[in-house]
């Protein structure tokens, strides 16, 4: 059962967490037990526990809440805590144990109205999840218990406490446990401004402030508002305007058949796990054009770096390029063309494992206990040996996936690996020599091709120590680059991951939530909503304008065809990725109308015949990215829904920067909608160019059924052009 032992205070940005100490008794022979959980994806390696004589024990920190965990036992077995008798099922269907950090606040019974306040559910501290000041404006987060309050204000002060604003707090978003309000105030010219919040329900007033929670005023002291921790979590700007296209090289288009491994395949042909095509680096170059016709600005590459497969996900050599891509100079020209035409280059980052012929592994292999590199990796047991009957037996098995795993999972080889697959030996980040090797290689093509952001690959199967570390260090060499972590559960909880490690985490929460509401229809507009503001509960403000906002990817089915060719579905989806904020994502061919199923079919080659594509999808993307360019509102503006209809499921929401304004209108449901909009002012629709004019003071716009409006101001518009 784990254990709370206490809280602990950060003096610099007056967080208070919880320590927990988990434990587990037994498995004195085990290299490794890890604790996962929706903290961590449900991988592990991210925390490692320790053993102390019989029993092995991790501490960490956490917020009040709930939490689902269960120990894996050197990252194959995997059993619920048998001392926890709070058990449940998590997103897989598997059992699991559930953590419930300061239990007598989740327990404690709240209703609005009564005149009791729960002081210890009152919450704000000064990390970038709950503050975030720039020049201008400061943003303002703060948490109570659910049903609590009636109100939450925000109280500007000066040093000796006396009141100089107050800005009401609006409620954004609940779970089971808590409710969170935000505010947003301008900077003041003069530094030294304080900060507090007060509640009230009925007529009992509670204060918190940096002193904690109180009913007296004279108990409060202010937050400081220039905050210097939460102001140095700076994430890349050139992000905010970016638009991401994915790229798996070895499908994209050959450009440089001199270098094809043996035996390509031509090119159209099914992919499978083990074919190649000749995809590489010169192709990418060959293509920069159609690239920038698109209006993308950034290209982020599947792994390049030698490796015996196609996608390159076992790295053999992390400091040269793929011979069948090119070499190091084709890199480097791949960069130098690209930013020439205004486009950026991120590359994926393999730190989580390594091939099994990465010559420290190959080395451990070939000498065993004797070999300097044995501490680099987990070896369960010596001699280093793979499962090779089961491997040989898989390749003939038409198994579905997951029954493929569970076999993998259930004769693991005699040392850890990524997720029971023999090749690819998980690498022991712990180790100060292994650490320090990889940062060098993260270091290396920064300085030496001048890229710019890293995409990492399985980040929460390492350890978050050496993402904090490797942070520091690639932010001091490049303060702009861009450190994108892959993210894959969209249940998990990301709160630790990102700030003190990324910049932000490809947004599979986001996706998972345009699936549900426009493909799937699992959800309707409000649960949609409720999705949408988790994020911006969980994350820094900051982050949320430079998340990876992705549809699909090479890890998943296609858009066309999870949409079953539905059209209409796409491009509703599109939308609501091009409109909402974050880095859209485009990966390669779904804005041509490629399908594709689940892995290896999602990675079938990109047709350069335009007779094959889908120029309906392909203009709206260009359309919406070209509008996207031209309104800061899309780029850097606050979000605020405006319509919320479940019954209808209709959804719409503004997005405003300073003087630039957008209206997004969505009609998810079966039924034609009138939007009405309050507002004088004259918009177009920014996709068809249909002028919308106010009368008597409203707007109505009519929406098909699975139809999208987004409204500019017409003075926007001109103002934008000239």
């Amino acid at each position: 059962m784990p254990k709370d032992l206490g809280v602990t205070v950060d003096p610099e940005t007056k967080s208070k967490k919880h320590l927990i100490e988990f434990s587990l008794k037994g498995y004195v022979k085990a290299t490794n037990v890890y604790v996962v959980g929706d903290f961590s994806c449900w991988f592990p390696g991210a925390y490692p526990m320790k053993l102390e004589g019989e029993t092995w024990r991790l501490t960490l920190p956490f917020y009040p809440g709930e939490y689902l965990y269960a120990f894996m036992i050197e990252g194959y077995k995997w059993i619920s805590d048998p001392k926890n008798p709070l058990k449940t099922r998590n997103a897989y269907g598997r059992e699991c144990s559930v953590l419930q950090v300061s239990k007598s606040l989740l327990d404690a019974k709240c209703f609005e109205g009564d005149g009791k306040i729960v002081l210890e559910g009152l919450y704000h501290d000064q990390t970038p999840i709950f503050l975030d000041v720039d020049d201008k404006l400061a943003h303002i987060k703060f948490r109570a218990k659910r049903n609590d309050i009636t109100r939450a204000t925000l109280i500007i002060a000066d040093r000796k406490g006396g009141t100089k604003k107050k800005e009401k707090m609006q409620k954004f978003w609940q779970n089971k446990f808590f409710e969170y309000y935000e505010a947003t105030i301008a900077v003041p010219k003069r530094r030294g401004a304080q900060y507090f919040f007060e509640v009230e329900d009925k007529r009992t007033i509670a204060y918190y402030s940096a002193s904690g929670a109180s009913l007296q005023r004279e108990e409060v002291t202010g937050f400081e508002l220039d905050n210097t921790y939460s102001q140095s979590f700076r994430v890349p700007k050139w992000v905010r305007n970016a638009v991401f296209y994915q790229i798996f090289p070895e499908r994209f288009y050959n450009g440089d058949k001199g270098n094809d491994p043996p035996g390509v395949c031509r090119w159209g042909e099914k992919p499978t796990r083990r074919n190649f095509f000749g995809g590489d680096l010169k192709g990418i170059i060959d293509k920069l054009d159609y690239i920038a016709s698109l209006g993308v600005d950034a290209l982020y590459l599947t792994p390049v770096f030698c490796s015996k497969t196609n996608h390159k996900y076992d790295v053999q050599d992390y400091f040269n390029i793929d011979p069948h891509f090119g070499d190091n100079e084709t890199l480097k020209l791949l960069v130098k063309e690209a930013r020439r035409k205004g486009i950026r280059i991120v590359l994926d980052a393999v730190f989580n494992h390594s091939s099994d012929d990465f010559w420290a592994f190959r080395d451990v292999r070939e000498k065993g206990r004797n070999s300097a590199y044995k501490d680099w990796y987990f070896i369960r047991k010596f001699p280093v040996r793979k499962r090779r009957f089961l491997e040989k037996l898989l390749r003939f098995l038409p198994l579905p996936p997951k029954w493929r795993f569970r076999l993998m999972m259930k004769f693991p080889p005699s040392y850890e690996t990524f997720a029971g697959v023999s090749f690819m030996p998980k690498l022991n980040m712990l180790n100060p020599e292994t650490a320090e090797y990889f940062m060098r290689v993260a270091e290396y093509w920064i300085e030496e091709a001048d890229i710019d952001g890293w995409r990492f690959d399985v980040a929460f199967g390492v350890p978050l120590e050496f993402w904090k570390k490797l942070r520091k260090r690639l932010k001091a060499l490049k303060p702009e680059v861009y450190m994108l972590a892959e993210f894959g559960n969209h249940n998990s909880d990301p709160s630790m991951w990102v700030g003190e490690a990324f910049d932000a985490i490809m947004n599979y929460g986001l996706r998972q939530a345009i699936l549900d509401f426009v493909v799937f229809e699992r959800i309707r507009a409000e649960e949609f909503h409720e999705r949408l503001m988790r994020f911006k509960a969980l994350l820094p403000r900051k982050s949320l304008f430079v998340m990876y906002n992705l549809l699909g990817s090479h890890d998943t089915p296609r858009i066309l065809t999870l949409c079953k060719g539905d059209i209409n579905k796409v491009k509703l989806a599109v939308f609501l990725q091009m409109t909402l904020p974050g880095a859209p994502a485009i990966y390669y061919g779904d804005e041509i109308g490629l399908e594709g199923g689940g892995d290896p079919d999602c990675r079938r080659t990109m047709p350069w015949n335009p007779k094959d594509w889908n120029n309906e999808i392909l203009e709206y993307h260009k359309k919406l990215i070209q509008i996207r360019k031209q309104n800061k509102a899309l780029t850097h503006g606050e979000f605020e829904a405006i319509l919320i209809d479940n019954e209808k499921n209709v959804y719409a929401f503004k997005r405003i920067y300073e003087d630039h304004e957008a209206l997004a209108l969505i009609n998810n449901g079966d039924q034609e909608f009138l939007f009405t909009v309050k507002t004088e002012k004259q918009f177009n629709d920014a996709l068809t160019n249909e002028p919308f004019k106010p009368k008597k003071g409203k707007v109505i716009v009519k929406l098909k059924p699975k139809e999208a409006v987004l409204l500019l101001p017409i003075t926007r518009i001109i103002s934008d052009k000239t």
